[in-house]
């Protein structure tokens, strides 16, 4: 069984609990401000914690669906981007959290390549064509894998505040992913069983981070 360690997050103000062989991707490259980053390499799967302002666009019911979207935006998945379900989790199971939080569960699917991947292997694919005046097929240039994302959006207005916490869990490999060496395909049912702990680990130490 793996380790499970208490991570500090934005200095001690949250923290969480993660399996050791999640890693602070921060150690390897520069993380924004806002943001939390942990990866598990063995698996290519990550954890990730945003605090961002309240996103005064959405509705409290459709929150969930917007930040959702917006990593859709972010992962270039907009066409391949699909909510499975949103629901409300019950505040007396996260008794921690103030009284006029709004805490929802998305569990949803995009299809995602590593970063530059996707570019990298298209223009490879054109280049082949050109070479060999054949077209790249579109099915042959593809390296995204289907990755299950499951979201919690904590809304806490007083602070004018959304957290998003993220678990991101590959479901199908592409054979043009060179994840395709080192990860291996996820269930779903037993990765929303441990995300769930996870959200119930989640704590804000220190509510002066948000400022109010």
């Amino acid at each position: 069984m793996a380790t499970v360690n208490q991570q500090e997050l934005y200095g001690g103000a949250i923290t969480i609990n993660l399996p050791s062989k999640f890693g602070n991707i921060s150690h390897v490259r520069e993380v924004p401000d806002h943001q939390e980053v942990f990866v598990n390499l063995d698996e290519d799967q990550s954890v990730i914690v945003e605090i961002l302002e309240l996103a005064a666009e959405a509705t409290d019911d459709n929150c969930a669906a917007f930040h959702f979207q917006q990593l859709a935006e972010d992962n270039d998945a907009e066409d391949a981007s699909v909510v499975q379900s949103v629901s409300l989790l019950n505040n007396a199971e996260l008794p921690t959290w103030p009284a006029d939080a709004k805490i929802y569960l998305l569990l949803g699917q995009q299809r995602i390549a590593k970063f530059n991947e996707q570019q990298r292997l298209q223009q490879h694919h054109l280049a082949t064509a050109a070479s060999t005046f054949s077209s790249p097929t579109a099915a042959g240039a593809d390296a995204r894998n289907l990755v299950q994302i499951m979201m919690v959006v904590f809304r806490l207005p007083r602070q004018e505040t959304d957290i998003v916490l993220s678990y991101n869990v590959p479901l199908q490999i592409s054979d043009s992913s060179s994840s395709k060496q080192v990860a291996h395909e996820g269930n779903v049912a037993e990765a929303e069983v441990w995300f769930r702990q996870l959200v119930g680990s989640f704590t804000v130490r220190e509510w002066g981070l948000f400022g109010n």
